[in-house]
């Protein structure tokens, strides 16, 4: 078989492929013979009936496509090995003239996968924040650890104010008749906290412990039933516990309650410190992310659009499956967004073909720095995931060989390399500092800044009885 590759459009080959007479011979009477083993007629037992026969019944065209389509699949991936073409599309077929008695030309355009042409990625200037830790963050982190251990305590002598916590009865009714699922006991709310139904707290607020009312509210017009939307009820309310939250004392003793550590200068040290850490390690990851794309941005190439929708198809199972992993399903989520899983899959093409053009860019410096992994880098790093695991290291080892994972480790690793060679050559140059205001927001919030006993839980109103579909009802 002769393959003979002419350049097409941008990152487009066409294969001119000719395959000789012997071999279009040898495959037109191969499908005769398979077809005359499948076919029945009238006076001749199956795969008896004369050559001649079959060929007039069948039909010389449908043979002809039978013949072909049993054999293209093999021609094609053969004329890609014969030119060392890489595809990145289905092929798009130029059949031409099919003629048994002689040898068979056809013409295949495929997208191919392009090569970069790079710009600089060594020596790159990039900005890199330097590591900050304000006391108002710290205040943050200790304002949380605060909310962890507030407790609820019992209100005496006055009415429900806002941030009461408050335990009542109620029952809903429209035009005398109860609503379903609209009664509760024992009830908590927070009040203004607008988890109920507009007009429900307000009407609540003021009332004294031990005090029934009955008001009327109306359902807003998006509520979650839809018989009740835009619809008037009336509640009865009865009042039947006020509490309010009370946030421990910032002191010695506060600290040695929440922590291992004995005063509030201590805690407040540590706070810091993982603050800073978290600090550090973001500013290194943008850091590291910039150089990455900075390196991206100075190459040249255009991806071709099969590879983004590819791509793009990717990144739908790997949000699908992150919506498996909330408990939701894939229709409900779609829903929710009023889209159709064509419409993401688009949405989604941009941010595909920044990856793949990412992932062309660091195979290009891997190519042109003749970077490598050795086996022992690789079975190095299969021992550090079967620690991580908790596996036997060398089990492990041969579970990946023997499944052919070592081949994508090794793809990985590389990649890693190449975004070390980046990196490691980048110059970090002083980045523009935020504002003021953004800089007192908290950084990695609880992950970072809090220690191990801010795992303790506080009494509130999430962990208080609810009555299930009353509390639907009412939020």
């Amino acid at each position: 078989m002769k393959t003979e590759v002419k350049p097409g459009a941008e990152n487009e080959v066409v294969l001119s492929v000719e395959v000789p007479e012997d071999d279009v011979k040898r495959l037109y009477e191969r499908t005769v013979a398979r077809l005359r083993g499948e076919l029945q007629i009238p006076g001749f037992r199956k795969g008896r009936v004369p050559r001649e026969l079959a060929i007039r019944h069948l039909g010389e065209d449908y043979i002809k496509g039978e013949a072909l389509n049993d054999a293209l699949p093999e021609w094609y991936e053969k004329a890609l090995d014969e030119s060392a073409v890489e595809a990145v599309s289905m092929p798009d077929l130029d059949l031409g003239d099919y003629d048994p008695a002689g040898p068979y030309t056809f013409q295949v355009t495929v997208q191919v996968r392009p090569t970069p042409v790079l710009g600089q990625y060594k020596g790159l200037e990039v900005p890199k924040r330097t590591p900050q830790v304000t006391e108002g963050q710290v205040d943050a982190q200790l304002a949380m650890l605060q909310e962890r251990f507030a407790t609820l305590q019992p209100v005496e002598g006055r009415a429900v104010a806002q941030g009461d916590f408050v335990l009542m009865d109620f029952e809903a009714s429209r035009d005398g008749d109860p609503i379903e699922g609209a009664q509760a006991t024992d009830y908590m709310a927070q009040i203004g906290r607008g988890q109920l139904i507009p007009g429900f707290e307000a009407a609540v607020e003021g009332m004294a412990a031990g005090e029934e009312k009955v008001f009327d509210v109306t359902f807003p017009d998006d509520y979650q039933a839809e018989e009740l939307c835009g619809q008037q009820a009336t509640f009865k309310v009865k009042v039947k516990e006020i509490k309010e939250k009370v946030v421990p004392e910032l002191d010695d003793e506060f600290a040695a309650d929440a922590s291992e550590f004995e005063t509030l200068a201590e805690l407040r040290d540590d706070i810091r410190r993982r603050l800073m850490t978290a600090a550090e390690a973001a500013a290194d990851y943008d850091f590291r992310a910039a150089a990455v794309a900075a390196a991206v941005d100075n190459a040249t190439v255009t991806v071709p659009p099969a590879m983004i929708e590819r791509e793009a198809h990717n990144l739908y199972h790997e949000l699908e499956e992150s919506v498996g992993e909330r408990g939701l399903t894939m229709e409900t989520y779609l829903a929710v967004l009023e889209k159709t899983a064509e419409e993401v899959e688009r949405e989604l093409a941009p941010r595909a073909e920044a990856r793949v053009k990412r992932r062309l860019v660091l195979d290009a410096i891997v190519a042109a720095e003749g970077l490598e992994v050795t086996d022992d880098e690789v079975r190095a790093r299969i021992m550090e995931d079967a620690e991580v695991l908790g596996r036997d290291g060398s089990q492990l080892v041969l579970e990946v060989y023997k499944s052919g994972r070592q081949d994508l480790l090794r793809d990985e690793l590389l990649m890693a390399k190449a975004v070390s060679l980046i990196v490691d050559n980048a110059v970090a140059v002083p980045a523009e500092e935020p504002a003021a205001e953004e800089s007192e927001e908290p950084q990695a919030e609880a992950e970072a800044g809090a220690p191990e006993a801010q795992e303790a839980e506080a009494e509130a109103p999430e962990a208080q009885a609810e009555a299930g579909s009353a509390a639907e009802r009412t939020s």
